[in-house]
């Protein structure tokens, strides 16, 4: 009776663990139920240790062909990549081979110098300054993916900045500038090529047999699957038709990444050395610790520790995760640019770890005088960065954007998680979560016909190494470059105006008025000269 008992009681704490295991299952699939025999998809592993607790494939590797993807599917992993270039750097770090606190010109002495050095440190956790070689050959008219960048392309650009969007180590923007130079400072001081030195000291001492470096786009990769992004006519080809890598570009299989993986558990090469040295996180000069370690984030989910990256390269996309207090692995790989793999990712971790707790704040409501109003009414620009709003007051409220915004305080506005601080007249402060970003007033647009001429004429750069035309039609500015772009230039303020790609655009001027050049400003690449050569007025 009493063995029947316990055979009983095992029996159904072995059904209760394996419907419990299945309906984990199934909530998985639930998540990547939208890719199916007529889409692209992806390759999704779940592990613990070196279990694998789930491994599937969605979707279709070539629409064309109708090939599906399958668990070994080779895909491109976009920033993902970034690790392997970092742990690389890091590695000769702890051969005594460089420092990460070298000066990045000891390698690269043709980096212009700058006010202040870049460390090796600073391009590893995106503090550098440099302005992103990508964003910068955009302004040619050739984006990414659209011309076949190489890294000695990628490193001439860099070369030609005269400037960086900030001093080195005074804060953080991330900046695929950085990895390019890291790539070359391996390749320097190693005398191998970025792919062979990752092959022998990475890839096969951890048996990753379906990962290289998309370092020849033109090589055929058995079993790697075509990126695709929607359109409103149906799927296009997405494909990264360049050579540069080390940033992005590294060809893989969720399989292998979880074997990588197993390195911030093991420790396996190089030791406990090389483990902290990737996981370590930056720290800004005024003592700021930021997220970013060694092409890692080292952040938390739902209290615990998140170690992870996502990627995104022409319509590939990436996200890579452990979290070591379960010895957990979250890999998705995919071919489809129209899938959010960061929050399928997050949407697994909830699985395992729980939804995190939502925070409400429901602050009390404060009255405004028509004075208190008028103090806040205005166009501010960002001291750092390419942002711009208006304040506008209508019917006794304050509104952003058309959206009306509520008094906690004299001097302190609110929306959804958003405060706006007056400090001083012209100045506010913007409080999002943990970032505070600093504004300046601007003098209002001036559509006058005399103003607007003012601004006519050919403009050059030879940073970007391209050359714009400004003209007026129709009291609207319109921007040209030769062969074929020409779009209309939306006013901000005073002398700024954004364009269709959502880059802000600043007209300089002299003591006397006269404008002498503009500088355009894009997410990754500040204050890009270009300078009034002729006035086609």
């Amino acid at each position: 009776m009493k063995h029947l008992l316990l055979f009983c009681i095992g029996c159904t704490l072995f059904l209760s663990a394996s419907a419990q295991s299945t309906d984990t299952l199934n909530r998985i699939d639930e998540i990547f139920s939208h890719w199916n025999n007529a889409t692209p998809g992806g390759s999704v592993l779940v592990s613990r240790g070196a279990t694998i607790v789930y491994h599937k494939a969605f979707g279709l590797a070539d629409l064309e062909h109708n090939v599906p993807n399958t668990t070994g599917t080779i895909f491109e992993g976009g920033s993902v990549s970034k690790q392997f270039t970092a742990a690389a750097i890091l590695l000769l770090a702890t051969e005594g081979k460089l420092s990460a606190q070298d000066d990045v010109r000891k390698y690269i002495p043709e980096l212009p110098v700058y006010d202040a050095p870049i460390l090796i440190q600073h391009l590893l956790n995106h503090t550098s300054g440099l302005k992103d070689w990508g964003s910068v050959g955009s302004l040619t008219g050739w984006p990414r993916t659209t011309r076949v960048y190489t890294q000695e392309l990628g490193l001439e650009i860099i070369c030609k900045q005269k400037s960086l969007n900030f001093t080195p180590g005074t804060e953080y923007s991330y900046s695929n500038s950085n990895y390019t130079l890291l790539v070359t400072i391996v390749e320097r001081v190693s005398n191998m090529s970025l792919a062979d030195f990752t092959r022998t000291r990475f890839f096969e001492p951890l048996a990753m047999t379906h990962t290289q470096w998309r370092d020849n786009f033109r090589e055929i990769v058995p079993n790697r699957a075509i990126a695709y992004s929607n359109t409103m006519s149906g799927y296009e080809q997405m494909m990264p038709f360049e050579n540069i890598h080390g940033h992005g570009g590294l060809l893989t299989t969720t399989g292998d990444l979880m074997k990588w993986n197993t390195l911030l558990q093991s420790h396996a090469i190089a030791g406990d050395k090389l483990y902290t040295m990737r996981v370590q996180q930056g720290r800004l000069k005024n003592g700021e610790q930021i997220s970013y370690a060694g092409g890692l984030r080292v952040e938390t989910f739902n209290n615990y520790k998140e170690i992870s990256h996502s990627g995104s390269t022409a319509g590939y996309r990436a996200w890579l995760a452990y979290y070591p207090d379960k010895k957990m692995t979250i890999a998705i790989l995919s071919n489809d640019a129209n899938g959010n793999v960061v929050a399928a990712g997050k949407k697994i971790a909830e699985i395992f770890f729980g939804k995190p707790e939502m925070k409400t704040w429901n602050p009390e409501r404060v009255p405004l005088t028509e004075s208190d109003m008028k103090r806040f009414s205005g166009t501010y620009r960002s001291i750092r960065g390419i942002d711009s709003f208006t304040l506008t007051q209508r019917d006794g409220k304050l509104f952003w954007n058309q959206l009306p915004l509520t008094a906690i305080h004299k001097d302190t506005l609110y929306t959804n998680g958003m405060k706006w601080v007056f400090i001083k007249p012209g100045r506010m402060l913007i409080k999002n979560g943990a970032d505070t970003s600093s504004y300046r007033s601007v003098r209002a647009i001036d559509s006058t016909s005399r103003y607007l001429q003012s601004l006519v004429g050919t403009y050059i750069s030879k940073e970007a190494d391209t050359e714009f035309t400004i003209t007026v039609k129709h009291n609207s500015v319109w921007i040209s470059r030769k062969p074929n772009t020409s779009y209309n230039l939306t006013p901000l303020y005073y002398d700024g105006y954004r364009g269709d790609e959502f880059e802000l655009l600043e007209f300089r001027r002299d003591r006397k008025g006269k404008v002498t050049g503009f500088e355009i400003s894009l997410s990754r690449a500040e204050k890009v000269p270009f300078t009034k050569v002729t006035d086609n007025r």
